[in-house]
């Protein structure tokens, strides 16, 4: 099933009728200050999301039960300054969602070198019920001239899994904040994620992970490229609470710079209240390897497709993730893009 957001609003072709396995329901519940909602929603970074609730033209909340395959494509007209989304998804106790979210541009604001600079906000909220199972990818192709804030929450019950693959590729300046919380005794949790800049471009990504329950699970891996004067930034924040005896983190984060001006921030961070855990982290950037340049130059490979080569490998142990074949396709021509030389013809076959 696929629903279109044009400026925020369903599509008139996208009508959305109630089914066995999705059913749409009642506006989302307002957050902010004397709502009762999450410290998250009202403080830090979490404060974008409540532009996308205010300003939201159509909110969606949805219960998926049983099984489903669901795709949500939110695109600009081209004809407004900015845009706003509000999606909260419900998954029963028991459900499976293969969830595919996409961020477009059409018409004037698809060009790079389009005079206004779209603002692009938006908010996803998620509800994983027991031994429900998630399957989240992400893939974000803005112009590049594009101001993009993303906000979203996960809560995860007991026995239940949610899975994410993002990759960013587009944007002058994309800030995405995610906060999940492994409420349900063995919740887990496996994020793999990707963010590739060029130019001037400024790519920022936040994943902060609470372990609330005994047993849960955090498995987080980041890739990122900056290129020329590009800055990539992220923050891996994970607190394991005192109930969550028997907790396992593991985090791997690395960046690889590729310009004399380029910047990779990266920021990991374990909070452990209880010696029940197993935890390991890494964080990692550098430049092209030397030696391996010189290996693959002495057997014969031009200076470029060498690099490109060694860039490919870099991402690929992201890219090789993703699922369908169609979506992996979009995926790598979206993140080629975004490096300084685009790699061989023939590692895009």
């Amino acid at each position: 099933m696929r629903l279109v957001l044009q400026d925020g609003r369903l599509h008139p072709t996208a009508a959305l009728a109630d089914t066995a396995a999705l059913q749409r329901l009642p506006r989302p519940a307002a957050t902010g200050p004397g709502t009762g909602a999450d410290p998250f929603d009202t403080s830090g970074d979490g404060r974008l999301g409540l532009l996308a609730g205010m300003f939201a033209p159509e909110p969606l909340a949805l219960r998926v039960q049983g099984q489903l395959a669901l795709e949500i494509i939110a695109i600009g007209s081209g004809g407004t300054a900015a845009r706003y989304t509000d999606i909260a998804i419900e998954l029963a106790p028991g459900a499976r969602l293969q969830l595919v979210e996409r961020q477009l541009d059409s018409g004037a604001g698809a060009r790079d070198d389009a005079p206004a600079a779209p603002f692009i906000c938006s908010r996803l909220r998620l509800q994983l019920g027991a031994r429900a199972e998630l399957l989240h990818t992400r893939l974000q192709q803005t112009a590049s001239t594009a101001l993009l804030y993303d906000t979203s929450t996960v809560a995860v019950a007991e026995h239940a899994r949610y899975q994410l693959r993002d990759i960013a590729a587009g944007a002058a300046s994309a800030r995405s904040t995610m906060q999940i919380r492994l409420a349900g005794r063995e919740a887990a949790v496996q994020v793999v994620a990707l963010a590739a800049a060029r130019g001037v471009q400024r790519a920022d990504a936040q994943f902060t992970v609470l372990h609330e329950a005994a047993g849960t699970r955090s498995d987080l891996l980041f890739r990122a490229i900056a290129s020329d004067r590009a800055r990539v930034a992220c923050s891996a924040d994970v607190q394991v609470a005192a109930s969550a005896r028997g907790a396992r983190v593991l985090q791997s984060l690395r960046g690889l710079i590729d310009g004399k001006g380029a910047e990779v921030d990266l920021r990991p961070r374990l909070t452990i209240n209880t010696d029940e855990v197993q935890a390991a982290h890494g964080a990692t950037t550098g430049r092209l390897d030397d030696d391996l340049l010189f290996y693959l130059l002495s057997r014969g490979l031009a200076p470029a497709a060498a690099r490109s080569l060694l860039k490919w490998a870099f991402l690929g142990e992201v890219l090789g993730t993703l699922a369908p074949t169609a979506l992996r396709r979009e995926a790598e021509l979206a993140s080629a893009a975004r490096l300084s030389d685009a790699p061989a013809a023939e590692l895009l076959q």
